[in-house]
């Protein structure tokens, strides 16, 4: 009986404990309920966006830990300055969630200040902030990050130091940019070189925004004179982390040259000659050059002098002037015509005049040329047994061209990116006296004009990084691709007409191989770098020249387009006395030729 008085007494202490247990959570369960929500201080976001945010609700227990995080969430969303979510007790031991918030304005103005090199409209289009609707925070940084992406598109380097409302103006968004300034440029090496000359090339200033693409221009401009072997740039940061001390060191190449020896013309065959140039005389850019060449064969001798002033004005103005008495071979060596490599099988055009050029440039991309040339026309040395072997037409010439130039390359002498394109037009007046050969039409004789228009493209890319300032003239493998195209109007004399064939026109062909009063050429050229200065290159040149005079011996002519093929493998070195090129072509009737030139292709 004691037992189950025990177990009975154990039993209801169980049940009570219980009851008791859950009559304690439903009276802290009322103590806790949230029976309403009030939002204070909004004016633009509404009340039920900010609701339908929290998680807390009305008829959930209160848990301060919700609010806190309802706080967090708020704040989030970009919209308010502060935000305060409390808790107080009501009667009945309800809670009241109290939700106060202070907005930021309706934008009414974006001040930006502190740009100096991109237009303050462009940047106003390029951030998120804009006007007639409330700033939120959440658009600082994406606008802070597009402004830098802006600059850097454009070579240049900014920080967005302030992107938030003022204090005393809620209205206005304030935007306070810090751009990279040039503090100092240092040039070191030039021994000869005048600064005068360095200033020329270098347009990067002390006291200007630094922008990287200038600063490549000018170290490629350095490059492109070829008065210098290296150019090694290095930068360092000012103390406040906003300015730059650029400095440029250069090797000065040898610009002086006396050259005493024998060339190869692919009219003259061998040839004496000598030749006295500078191209950067006394350090002022200028140069001044003679040149005297002899063939073996005969002839007379070959003069010419020539100037050259890169800097004629303040705006980079370039001045040429070349006066000469040139002797031209002409269906020489095999190579045009008939197949005797008897020397009376030739006949030689002594060409005596000038010329003058101006170039000036209108932005750093675009110039414009124009030049005048005169000449006297000679024919001699021609065999009286072959009148159809040689073209007579002597007399005088004059030559007016204009052109247009665009250059985006990235290096003029080994192009990686970029393009380049060149249109011209060239009035053109002539006096023709005498006349024989293989045209002896009297109706040649006397005064003619005519215009001879072209056009030319090029274009140049690399699968490889782009060239920055600290590797300008790094190697490269480029895909290069050239097209040109002309037309004559009005009566011209035969050797004013276009010509095709040869190294810089149609390779694995003889030089000036086709002729014509129009005239279409295009190469295109894979080029791999074996060593700095050494590129292997293969080619494929596709062109041909029409509708000019009949053909001469065994080069038949047409009056109709018709284009030819030629490819090959090339060598560019680059050496001291300036690049070479040699090319291996052959055509599409089977045969072959090599093709030597200082320089290089295009």
């Amino acid at each position: 009986m004691d037992v189950r008085r025990n177990f009975k007494v154990a039993r209801v202490a169980v049940v009570a404990v219980v009851l008791a247990a859950a009559m304690v959570a439903r009276a802290q369960d009322r103590t806790s309920v949230i029976t309403e929500i009030a939002v204070e201080g909004n004016k633009f976001v509404t009340t039920d966006s900010i609701l339908a945010r929290m998680a807390a609700k009305v008829g959930q227990p209160y848990v301060q830990a919700t609010l806190d995080q309802d706080r967090e969430t708020l704040e989030r969303l970009g919209f308010f300055k502060a935000v305060d979510v409390r808790a107080t007790p009501l009667e009945g031991q309800n809670w009241k969630v109290t939700v106060q918030v202070s907005e930021f304005d309706i934008v009414k103005e974006i001040r930006i200040v502190g740009n100096t090199v991109i237009p303050t409209e462009d940047i106003a289009k390029a951030i998120a902030v804009t006007t007639d609707r409330p700033f939120n925070l959440n658009d600082a940084k994406p606008s802070a990050d597009a402004i830098s992406r802006l600059y850097n598109s454009k070579g240049y380097f900014a920080l967005v130091e302030q992107l938030e409302p003022l204090e005393d103006s809620p209205s206005t968004v304030s935007v306070v940019i810090r751009e990279m300034m040039v503090n100092s440029i240092t040039v070191t090496g030039n021994t000869r070189t005048s600064e005068r000359v360095m200033k020329r090339l270098i347009k990067t200033q002390p006291g200007e925004a630094y922008n990287d693409q200038k600063f490549v221009r000018d170290l490629q401009r350095i490059l492109n004179t070829q008065w210098f072997e290296r150019v090694n740039p290095s930068e360092k940061q000012t103390e406040d982390g906003f300015g730059l001390d650029l400095q440029v060191d250069v090797k000065e190449a040898r610009t002086g040259q006396v050259i005493v020896g024998a060339t190869v013309d692919p009219r003259s065959s061998f040839a004496g000659q000598i030749r006295l140039i500078d191209t950067n005389f006394r350090g002022t850019g200028q140069t001044f050059g003679i040149n005297l060449q002899q063939a073996v064969t005969g002839g007379g001798l070959s003069a010419e002098l020539e100037y050259t002033n890169p800097f004629i004005d303040r705006h980079d103005t370039s001045l040429s002037v070349t006066a000469y008495s040139r002797l031209i071979w002409r269906f020489a060596n095999n190579t045009f015509g008939g197949s005797s490599s008897i020397s009376d099988d030739r006949f030689t055009e002594r060409r005596t005049g000038a010329a003058i050029g101006v170039v000036r440039p209108f932005s750093e991309q675009m110039s414009g040329s124009i030049g005048l040339k005169y000449e006297t026309i000679r024919t001699s040395d021609i065999q009286l047994t072959n009148q159809n072997g040689f073209v007579k037409q002597d007399g005088n010439l004059a030559l007016l061209s204009f052109g247009l130039t665009s250059n985006r390359r990235d290096l003029d002498l080994d192009p990686a990116r970029g393009d380049w394109w060149r249109l011209a037009i060239e009035p053109g007046f002539s006096h023709i006296s005498s006349v024989g050969g293989a045209f002896p039409d009297r109706s040649l004789l006397g005064s003619s004009t005519f215009v001879r228009s072209s056009a030319e493209y090029r274009t140049y890319y690399s699968p490889q990084p782009p060239r920055t300032s600290r590797e300008i003239d790094a190697a490269r493998r480029v895909f290069a691709f050239r097209a040109r195209y002309g037309a004559i109007s009005g009566r011209v004399p035969f050797n004013e007409q276009f010509f095709v064939g040869g190294a810089d026109t149609l390779r694995g062909y003889q030089d000036d191989r086709f002729w014509g009063r129009q005239f279409f050429a295009s190469s295109a050229e894979y080029r791999h770098p074996l060593q700095k200065s050494f590129n292997v290159i293969l080619f494929v040149d596709y062109g041909g020249a029409w509708g000019g005079y009949g053909g001469v011996n065994d080069f038949t002519q047409s009056n109709t387009m018709k284009f030819q093929l030629g490819y090959g493998v090339g060598f560019s070195f680059k050496t001291p006395l300036g690049p070479l090129r040699l090319d291996f072509g052959f055509n599409q009737r089977g045969g072959s030729r090599a093709h030597f030139q200082i320089g290089t292709s295009f």
